[in-house]
């Protein structure tokens, strides 16, 4: 993305270092404990709650940076020499991440570490650094799993919450190093759950649903953790809403976008083996109706007036054999036509197949508004299909399952 323009748009949140000045943090003496009951007394119920969370859970924030090496300039014999004059720099990177075990493992978004040659840890209140290795990954759902050696004391689990309970108007609390500065605290409300609008993950609805929230998270935050009033993990912060161009910079409007943690607890236990997933090995992990389809949208108004077909929903192409769709009576195309795209390629699309139109009330008009209705379904809970067949609907009852 070019931040330079005036624009809005969505920013992952991790920082190239020489962004900013480095500022000097606090020595981390803690007060005496006369001197903090004293200062407890005075707090109102809803800053103690803060107040505990933070000193429970505030040193298992880590600060984490990157290096990352650009590739070797190759020139044409003879011209070696050149060689030394035209190699780039070294990229150096920051954001966050939080331990969530005391075996070390870190979790944090996967552009913070992506293509990172060298990554270190630092502890709140230690200045030390600490090799971390990247273990798993999920790229398209922008989350990373790092392991630490470092000695156990330093190690604060945090704890994971459940992202499916939050309510809007609940307490958020966030926690990361925005700007290079180390270990900083903002609080506001869950201001949404939404829709994806984009900013986090691709567009194939892999992530469907996101948290969103007005505490303050800025360029650094990424990977770090959004917490209740409970001091559990709902999510991670990854990116924001913001007007880039008035200051010539990313600036922080209000509108921030958390990972919900449910969705990455699915993959720890792959990502703890080793793995890092692909989109299409995240799909086939998913409950799904064993349909392939293509919006409506996509087929010239001329094509839907030809075969009477309606404005919006999703057109079944292929039906899986022994899939929940088939066995719940979905019927694919028998008929074809072709769609020039920009690429002077041809796509092939049915023209007499059964459209989606509704998945539990839901109008559908992307593939990403059907995922999310099915993801958001408990194993064997069915959805409630709104289905145009030949110029009549009818309603049909199906079981997501997962298929491999």
């Amino acid at each position: 993305m070019n931040l330079g323009r005036s624009f809005v748009g969505f920013l992952v949140l991790s920082l190239m270092a020489g962004a900013v000045l480095w500022w000097g943090v606090s020595n981390g003496q803690a007060p005496s404990p006369q001197a903090a009951k004293a200062a407890d007394e005075g707090l109102l119920e809803y800053e103690r709650n803060t107040v505990e969370i933070v000193e429970r859970y505030g040193d298992g924030v880590v600060y984490v940076s990157v290096v990352t090496r650009p590739q070797s300039v190759q020139l044409p014999p003879g011209l070696e020499f050149f060689a030394p004059f035209l190699q780039v720099p070294p990229q150096r990177g920051t954001g966050s991440g939080f331990v969530i075990d005391k075996e070390g493992y870190i979790l944090t978004n996967y552009h913070v570490v992506e293509g990172a040659d060298r990554i270190t840890v630092k502890f709140h209140n230690d200045p030390k650094e600490y090799q971390a290795r990247l273990v798993g990954a999920a790229p398209p759902l922008d989350v990373a799993l790092l392991k630490v050696d470092a000695p156990k004391e330093r190690l604060v689990p945090l704890v994971l919450g459940d992202s499916d309970t939050i309510r809007v108007g609940q307490k958020a609390i966030a926690m990361g190093n925005p700007f290079g500065l180390e270990f900083t605290v903002t609080q506001g409300i869950v201001s949404a759950i939404r829709e994806n609008p984009g900013a986090i993950g691709d567009e194939s609805g892999l992530v469907p649903q996101v948290i969103q929230t007005d505490a303050a998270i800025n360029p650094g935050n990424s990977g770090g953790p959004l917490l209740n009033s409970r001091g559990e993990v709902i999510g991670i912060n990854t990116a924001i809403f913001t007007p880039t161009g008035q200051f010539g910079a990313a600036q922080f409007a209000g509108v921030g976008f958390a990972l919900p943690i449910n969705l990455v607890k699915q993959y720890l236990p792959e990502m703890r083996a080793g793995k890092t997933l692909t989109a299409e090995e995240i799909v086939r992990s998913r409950p799904r109706l064993g349909v392939s389809i293509i919006p409506l949208s996509f087929y010239p108004e001329r094509l839907r007036q030809q075969y009477g077909l309606p404005d919006t929903g999703l057109m079944v192409q292929e039906v899986e054999r022994n899939s929940p769709a088939q066995k719940a009576g979905l019927k694919p195309p028998t008929r074809f036509a072709y769609i020039q795209l920009p690429t002077a390629e041809a796509l092939q699309v049915g023209v007499d197949g059964d459209v989606l139109l509704e998945a539990d009330g839901v109008p559908l008009t992307s593939v990403a508004q059907l995922r999310q209705v099915l993801y958001a379904k408990k194993p064997g809970e069915a959805v409630t299909l709104k289905v145009w067949r030949q110029g009549r609907t009818l309603t049909l009852r199906v079981v997501p399952q997962v298929l491999r």
